[in-house]
């Protein structure tokens, strides 16, 4: 009776722990939709003036475009958590300049607290923390230590205030690193652009403790921290940017905050997102500019050396009438005309997208246009869309602006003529965006796709008469096609036609890196136009994501179709995962998880187990 009674009890014991393990497996591999979801606190401390609510919008924009899930929230919200619960609630923290200059102790004590114990990532641009509730300035800001940088200190004359120096990276490396456009730094990996040289920034000055520095400024031959971050045991992570992030972006120059956002986000926070580019690999835009006649003899040099390709189709950028410097001097490419430059359009037509350069008139457009009254510069524009729609039967799409004169006004015409796409000269070297100048902006609708300069030059010719040899050329175009592919983004390069055997060998190179990686899967080369479409439809989708673990489940929804949008989720180095949903295909890089829809539907849930 003993032995049975104990073989019972075992039988019990067993069964009690086989239910106990077929309900944890059960709950592992029931495909349970993980309940946390995924986002961003964006702290907006003091949003009173215009100045601030354009500040705000500049990180909401960058943070939209670049499909990062975040949430504005106030420090009262911060410090309604209890401890600990902060970290669950939020992937990262954003501290944007000048809105946060006001904090109290309590916030500041949060937010150190979230970073150095809990294991969260938070960034700080310029001067969070330096003065009280009040506006009073304070001695020392609150978040030195958390920064390991001394920053906002008074300057020679012992005023608290920002002054204007440079940027430098410790290498070029290290810029790519932060995600800096390889041609985008000079000789000194100092931050360039285009025409201008090295570009100037406000900075407080500071003095580095105990963080890592990735930027410097060396104005006044004294070493001062710009891009830092410092670790701690937790897993936690504090970047801080001596620089308003912001200002740049409403200066038209988009690549810095653009870039520190994304690396904070993917490399120190490992957010999830979704990616802004199709099937979630690089893009490239490869725009050709025809001014005038005075191309034809390149563009037939460049025909009979087959340096048009199908699988590399271009946006070809036409001022289609037959003047140039003014109406009437016969120097113009002439689109309609069947003795001059019909004949090349028709040939051009199969080798891209055509696209409208202009008002009718490249050089009388583009250094006239300040003077000329508006309905005069949009019959020209007209002229010149209705002429090339004319020859090639096909709606015209995109625009560029003669010698980069493009004035925000225009936009409302290029709109009314349905362009979707357009060349711009400012943020050199960024991804296609919205354009913002302070006030200013650009809408919605179009997306501008800014050049990519290498160093002070853009086009193949100006490198050549700025003397940069073939091998470096060759380099650049090299490392922004590997770049654009780890990086997953979309750039443009733009030249002229050509027939010298510079720009015919650069041209070459472009092309046949371009066409190895497309050929392997890891960049798409197509006109603006088409990544245009893309985006408007990406800039549509709902994408909401819940995480538990290294679990994730991913809702996506856009009314026009979800075919080859992507998401990034971090699931490790060695992990393997269950990806379940159906119709999705699945790349992994780095610890990072792709999944591209490969259908078209409307809504569509995805789900990632680890396993």
């Amino acid at each position: 009776m003993k032995k049975r009674k104990i073989t019972y009890l075992v039988i019990a014991a067993a069964s009690f722990l086989s239910i106990i393990l077929a309900t944890n497996l059960l709950l592992r591999f029931s495909w349970a939709e993980p309940n946390s979801i995924v986002q961003v606190a964006l702290l907006a401390g003091d949003v009173r003036s215009d100045k601030d609510k354009l500040v705000q919008a500049v990180y909401e924009q960058i943070l939209k475009e670049e499909g990062f899930p975040y949430r504005v929230v106030s420090p009262a919200e911060l410090t309604g958590y209890a401890p600990g619960e902060l970290r669950g609630r939020y992937q990262a923290i954003v501290v944007p300049e000048n809105i946060n200059a006001a904090m109290t102790r309590e916030t500041a004590d949060i937010i150190s607290f979230y970073v150095r114990d809990e294991g969260g990532c938070a960034l700080f641009s310029l001067n969070p923390a330096t003065s009280n509730p009040d506006g009073a300035q304070r001695p020392d800001p609150l978040l030195v230590d958390l920064l390991g940088v001394k920053y906002n200190m008074p300057l020679p004359d012992g005023r608290i205030s920002t002054y204007s120096g440079y940027m430098y990276f410790t290498d070029q490396a290290k810029s790519q690193d932060w995600g800096i456009t390889p041609g985008k730094l000079d000789q000194d990996n100092a931050f360039s652009t285009y025409s201008y040289g090295k570009l100037k920034f406000d900075h407080t000055v500071a003095k580095n403790i105990n963080a890592q520095i990735s930027a410097f400024d060396k104005t006044g031959g004294v070493e001062i921290p710009v891009i830092t971050d410092k670790y701690y045991e937790s897993g936690g992570s504090a970047v801080y940017a001596n620089v308003p992030l912001a200002s740049g972006k409403l200066r038209s120059d988009d690549l810095l905050p653009r870039a520190v956002l994304r690396t904070f986000m993917i490399d120190y926070a490992r957010t999830p997102r979704l990616v802004n580019s199709p099937d979630g690999g690089g893009g490239l835009v490869i725009n050709l500019h025809i001014c005038s006649g005075a191309y034809f003899k390149a563009l037939t040099v460049m025909l009979m050396q087959g340096l048009f390709q199908s699988d590399l189709p271009l946006s070809i950028h036409i001022t289609a009438g037959p003047d140039t410097y003014k109406l009437g001097d016969d120097m113009g490419f002439g689109a309609e005309n069947t003795y001059r430059g019909g004949p090349i359009l028709e040939v051009l037509q199969n080798y891209g997208e055509i696209g409208s350069h202009g008002g009718w008139a490249h050089n009388l457009f583009a250094y006239n246009l300040q003077y000329l009254p508006r309905d005069k510069v949009f019959q020209l524009l007209d002229w010149n869309y209705q002429a090339l729609e004319a020859v090639t039967g096909r709606k015209v799409l995109e625009y560029s602006a003669p010698g980069g004169n493009h004035p925000f006004w225009i936009n409302s015409k290029l709109e009314e003529m349905g362009i979707n796409s357009y060349y711009y000269a400012g943020d050199s070297g960024s991804s296609p965006s919205h354009p913002r100048i302070y006030e200013s902006f650009s809408g919605q609708k179009l997306w501008a796709f800014p050049i990519t300069p290498y160093r002070q030059y853009a086009s193949l010719e100006e490198m050549e008469r700025g003397h940069v040899s073939e091998e470096e050329v060759r380099q650049w175009v090299e490392d922004l096609i590997d770049f654009s592919a780890r990086e997953k983004v979309i750039r443009m390069v733009y030249t002229h036609p050509s027939d010298t055997r510079f720009c015919l060998e650069a041209i070459r190179a472009l092309e046949e890196k371009a066409l190895s990686e497309q050929s392997a899967g890891r960049i798409k080369v197509a006109p603006m136009s088409q990544f245009a479409d893309y985006l408007n439809r990406y800039s549509k989708t709902k994408c909401e994501i819940k995480k538990a673990d290294n679990d994730y489940s991913i809702e996506l929804e856009n009314p026009d179709g979800l075919k080859d949008m992507t998401v990034a989720v971090y699931v490790g180095e060695e992990s393997n995962n269950v990806v379940s949903g159906g119709d999705v295909k699945t790349t992994e890089e780095d610890g990072w998880l792709y999944l591209t829809v490969t259908s078209n539907p409307q809504k569509k849930l995805l789900e990632v187990n680890q396993i």
